[in-house]
Formats: C-alpha cells, sequence, structure tokens
C-alpha cells in the first residue's frame, strides 16, 4: 500500500469514528433523557469500583463517569462524559464500556450500542426488536460520513442565513438518527443537500394552466412561479412552468395518471432550467437570495422520522393559518417589533382529479402531493443587510474540533472587546430571551396559536453580533387552541385541515414547553457555558427571571406558574417515537427535572 491509499484509509477511518462517536452521543444522550432518567437508572460519578482501568485512565479533572443501569438486562454502561449539565445533557469523551453480568466490560461501537439498546428496549416497552431502527441509525452514521468527507471540499459561503443553514453537519443533537435519509442515492444526496453547500436547478414541466391548483393571494409572476424562480416560461397563455424538486421527478414520472396526462398533451417534460437553488437545513426548502419566496417542495423521501411529501390539507393550513396570524397578531406585532413570523401566503399543486376517475384515486392523491408546494416569504433584502440573519441550530452545536460554535464566536469578540466572557456570555442570552420568548408566549397565551420555536424553525437576526430580531417559521407544523378558534372561525379550511390544526391546551403547552425552553433554550444554555463554571445556572436563573417579568406584565398563566414554582418540564420523546415506529404528532413526553430550582452539588 502506497502513502497516499495510507493516508487516505488514514482519514476514512477519521472519519468513521467521528460519525459513530457523533451517534454514540445521541443514542445515549436519547436513552438518558427519554428512559433513564425518569427511572433513576443513571447516575454520575468520578470513582466507580469496577470501573475498567482504559476509562479509569481516561478520568480526569474536570471529567466525570457517567453510569447508566439495565436491570432488566442485568447490565451496565461506563462513559466518561467531561460536561453533565443540569438536565443530565452529556459530552461524552470517551467509548463506551459494557458490561453484561457474568461476561467482562467490554468496549463498544455505535452499532453494538444501538442492538444492546433496543432488545432492553424490546423488553420494556415493545415485544418485537425494532430492525428498521438499527437500519436508520447505520445509514445517519454513514451519511454523516459522507456529508464530513464533502465538507472539504465547500466553499464557504458570503450570505449569512445560507451558510448557517449549510452548517448542520451533526443533525439534532437529542434525536437517534439525526442524518438517516431512506429513498434517495447517495449520489443524488450529495448532489442536493445543505451539508454539501449544495446548488441545483429545478426540473420543469409545461402544465396546462387548468391543472393548477392555488390556495392563497398570489403576490408572484404569472399567479403561479415566483418571481425570479422560473426558467424560460411558455409564450402560451394556456400553458405554465411548473417545479419540482429533482429527488420527486421519478416518483412523477413513474405515476400512471402522470403518464396519462403527457399521453394527452396536459403535462409535458421540460427538464432542468432555471436559477440554482440551495437547499435550506430542512432540505426540500430552497433559497435564493434574489427570490421574494422560499419553495417548500415536496420529496418522498424520509428524512428522520417523516416521509416529507406535502400532503394539500398541509398546505392549505399553512395558507390559512397566515392570514389568521396576520390579522389576530397585529397588537403583538406592534409592541414586539423584533419577533417575526416568517409568513407563507401562497401553495400551489397540480390537480388531475377530473382525469383520475374512481379508478385512480391513489395516484391523484400522490400527484397532488408530488406537485404541492408552499411558498414561504423570503427574509427582506433590507433586514439581511440591517442584520446577519442565522439558524439558531447553527450556534448551538459543536463544530468540526468539538467547539462550541456560539462560544467560539463570543470568545473572539470578547478578545477584541477586553470583555469577560460571562458578562459577554449572559448579555447574549438576555438578548436572545428577550427578543424570542415574549412573541411565543403572547401569541400563545393570548390568541391561542401554537407555534413551534425549535431550533431549526428559529432563525436569529445579529446585530453588532448580538440578538436583536428572531425569525419563526414553519406554519404548517403551526396548530390553534380551540377554546380560541372555534370552527365558525375556520370556515374556509376544508374539514381535514381544520382537523389537524386543533391542539388541545395541554399538547399546546408540551409544544410550547418542549420546544422553547428545551429544544431551544436549553441547547443554547449548554452551548453558552462550555468550560465556564456557574454560567450555566446562572443563564437557567436568568431565563426564569424573565418569565416571571413577563407574568407580571401580561398576567399569571397557570403553565408558566407551574414552571417557575419547580414543576417538571415536558420533553418530546424522539427516541421513543423511533422506536414505535410512530408519526412525529403521536410522539409522546417525558417529565424533565426543572433545571430552574436546579443546585449544583
Amino acid at each position: 500500500m502506497n502513502t497516499k491509499d495510507v493516508l487516505e484509509n488514514s482519514h476514512t477511518h477519521f472519519l468513521t469514528e467521528l460519525s459513530g462517536n457523533n451517534a454514540i452521543s445521541c443514542l445515549l444522550n436519547c436513552y438518558i433523557r427519554e428512559y433513564a432518567s425518569a427511572r433513576e437508572e443513571v447516575f454520575v460519578d468520578t470513582n466507580v469500583a469496577d470501573c475498567p482501568l482504559a476509562l479509569r485512565q481516561s478520568v480526569s479533572s474536570g471529567s466525570q463517569l457517567v453510569c447508566i443501569d439495565f436491570p432488566e438486562s442485568s447490565a451496565r454502561i461506563l462513559i466518561v462524559a467531561d460536561i453533565v449539565s443540569a438536565l443530565q445533557r452529556c459530552r461524552f469523551i470517551s467509548r463506551p464500556y459494557l458490561k453484561i453480568s457474568g461476561k467482562p466490560w467490554l468496549p463498544v461501537q455505535a452499532e453494538t450500542l444501538c442492538r444492546f439498546l433496543l432488545k432492553h428496549l424490546s423488553l420494556t416497552l415493545t415485544d418485537n426488536f425494532n430492525e428498521e431502527f438499527l437500519l436508520q441509525v447505520r445509514n445517519s452514521i454513514e451519511v454523516t460520513q459522507e456529508f464530513l468527507a464533502k465538507k472539504v471540499e465547500t466553499p464557504c459561503e458570503d450570505d449569512s442565513f445560507i451558510r448557517s443553514e449549510q452548517s448542520l453537519l451533526w443533525g439534532h443533537a437529542m434525536h437517534p438518527t439525526p442524518k438517516s435519509r431512506e429513498g434517495v442515492s447517495i449520489a443524488s444526496l450529495l448532489n442536493c443537500s445543505p451539508e454539501t453547500a449544495a446548488r441545483f436547478q429545478l426540473y420543469w414541466f409545461e402544465v396546462d394552466a387548468s391543472l393548477i391548483k392555488v390556495l392563497g393571494n398570489s403576490e408572484f409572476d404569472g399567479g403561479i412561479v415566483p418571481a425570479g424562480a422560473n426558467g424560460d416560461n411558455p409564450s402560451q397563455n394556456s400553458t405554465r412552468l411548473y417545479p419540482c424538486h429533482p429527488w420527486e421527478v421519478e416518483t412523477i414520472l413513474e405515476n400512471p395518471l402522470i403518464q396519462e396526462a403527457v399521453e394527452r398533451g396536459l403535462i409535458k417534460p421540460r427538464g432542468y432550467q432555471g436559477q440554482f437553488w440551495a437547499p435550506t437545513s430542512s432540505v426540500r426548502t430552497l433559497y435564493h437570495p434574489q427570490s421574494p419566496v422560499q419553495m417548500k417542495l415536496s420529496i418522498h423521501v424520509r428524512l428522520t422520522n417523516c416521509v416529507r411529501k406535502n400532503a394539500w390539507y398541509e398546505l392549505e393550513s399553512a395558507v390559512v393559518l397566515t392570514d389568521l396570524i396576520q390579522k389576530a397578531g397585529k397588537s403583538i406585532n406592534t409592541d414586539l417589533p423584533e419577533f417575526r413570523v416568517m409568513l407563507e401566503p401562497m401553495a400551489t399543486t397540480i390537480d388531475l382529479s377530473a382525469l383520475a376517475g374512481d379508478s385512480k384515486q391513489n395516484h391523484e392523491e400522490q400527484c397532488r402531493e408530488s406537485f404541492g408546494i408552499l411558498y414561504r416569504k423570503n427574509i427582506a433584502p433590507k433586514d439581511r443587510e440591517r442584520y446577519q440573519p442565522v439558524l439558531a441550530a447553527s450556534l448551538f452545536s459543536w463544530n468540526l474540533e468539538g467547539q462550541s460554535v456560539i462560544a467560539e464566536s463570543l470568545k473572539a469578540t470578547c478578545h477584541k472587546m477586553r470583555t469577560p466572557y460571562h458578562k459577554l456570555a449572559t448579555n447574549w442570552f438576555d438578548n436572545y430571551v428577550r427578543v424570542l420568548v415574549p412573541g411565543v408566549l403572547r401569541y400563545f397565551f393570548e390568541l391561542g396559536i401554537v407555534f413551534e420555536p425549535h431550533l431549526q424553525n428559529t432563525v436569529i437576526g445579529l446585530k453588532d453580533g448580538v440578538p436583536s430580531c428572531v425569525w419563526i417559521r414553519d406554519l404548517e407544523g403551526t396548530k390553534l387552541l380551540p377554546e380560541f378558534w372555534p370552527e365558525q372561525r375556520l370556515g374556509t379550511l376544508s374539514e381535514r385541515a381544520r382537523s389537524s390544526v386543533y391542539y388541545s391546551r395541554q399538547k399546546g403547552w408540551q409544544r410550547i414547553a418542549y420546544c422553547l425552553l428545551i429544544n431551544n433554550l436549553s441547547e443554547a444554555i449548554f452551548y453558552l457555558s462550555v468550560g465556564e463554571p456557574g454560567l450555566e445556572q446562572q443563564l437557567w436563573q436568568k431565563l426564569q427571571q424573565a418569565l416571571n417579568n413577563w407574568q407580571v406584565r401580561f398576567g399569571k398563566q397557570l403553565e408558566l406558574q407551574g414552571v417557575l414554582q419547580g414543576e417538571a418540564i415536558p420533553c418530546k420523546n424522539n427516541m421513543i417515537t423511533r422506536l414505535l415506529k410512530q408519526a412525529d404528532r403521536l410522539s409522546s413526553y417525558t417529565p424533565l427535572s426543572n433545571p430552574m430550582q436546579w443546585e449544583p452539588a
């Protein structure tokens, strides 16, 4: 083997290790949070009597042993962490060691760990070993490795928004399969994924204009294709160019009903053309800096938990919710101009119901899904110039060197300004809470509108490096409380769409509490506090004070009062949802000990 081969093999091994380590972190953090912690089967110590020598030697100043018991399996896992947060969120710095009763300690890789966890959980949660889950973990590791390898070749973007959208190499830290992608080849994945800084053209069809179904008030050229998005539009008034995602072309062309429409001349494939679009972190939502909209396209590809197809009722609800939010939220918009919602005023699809008859209804529904597009208003050029918009998830993450992105950014500022890190980090967090929290809570408690303000739905506008505004997005996932929005107020919604937007107050609060307090702000605290003793507790106290101040101004709310008094906070179970093969909307929640009452040992 020559030197080049040795170096390539060494690099491949390194990327495999990085990908596997990320999977181990996700699996164990999910298991601890969703299962072991509530059952008091995890503890942290610096000394465990029968700890294997290799791990004992890994424990140094500032690191601890994390021990997880599995009583039903007569087993235990030990692993070293240098950070254990108030929520028992860990940064692991060693390989996990597994000991099954009667056998020696053994170091385990990600797949072996996954098999063990699945076998154990099959004893306590379900009767069947979920082989599909194991395959998804394996796929997530392989895809992560591909993205890491491609990252070396990826140019740096000048546009802060799309650069941040493309930076999520590790994915959701509290999801067991953060980068799993099913239904697309690796080559296509690399050509169209945000992690590879992809730019690609859309595939276009020339479509009889009578087949195009439109929801919402068109503000775009021709009423169908967003300004600046289309290729060379046909001159005939009776047809329009209509796009789809490159990953959806095969699904569309294999649909027998669409084949019939092509044979009749109602739809004509025209191929790839027009501008090059960049995928955002959701993969299927596309961005172009000169376009007034982002386009959320349909793909029959499973990303993490869900096949990301555009059901028509979901697009319908997003468009109607845009109208409701614009009207109902006027007073909040006036009071909180720094809190903004990325509106989705229009949706389109192609309707072949007249051609389908009774025998091809399934094909017609798939056609409607495949061609479904939701148009989201882009961040205005003046706001991109005034602020530096970045995705929240891109700041609260590890970089390739294993350092906190937000902490490294603030430390660079500290050096320039000669300001202590604690002071700058506290000020940064204060401003983030100020622009994010009041809007989410007012929409929920005053208007009965339930946003989903998790890290990938929150865009932060930075001014001089400090949070000055936020944008909340994804109205398809926004819900309404029925006591605020009785059916007569939703008269324009179809019955299917209406049923999909309703949440009980309990479910609505679970979502708000999880997305805002756990998924978003607890991660902000975690990454801001890295290597800074005492800062984590200070930031939780800052959040507690902000919630209390909100109640002083706007009135006490039962749910907030409970949090302020130390009640547990609901946390969505991503791992258990995948294990039980449930849809996201059916996810259960685990109560987490409230960090606002936390006192370090």
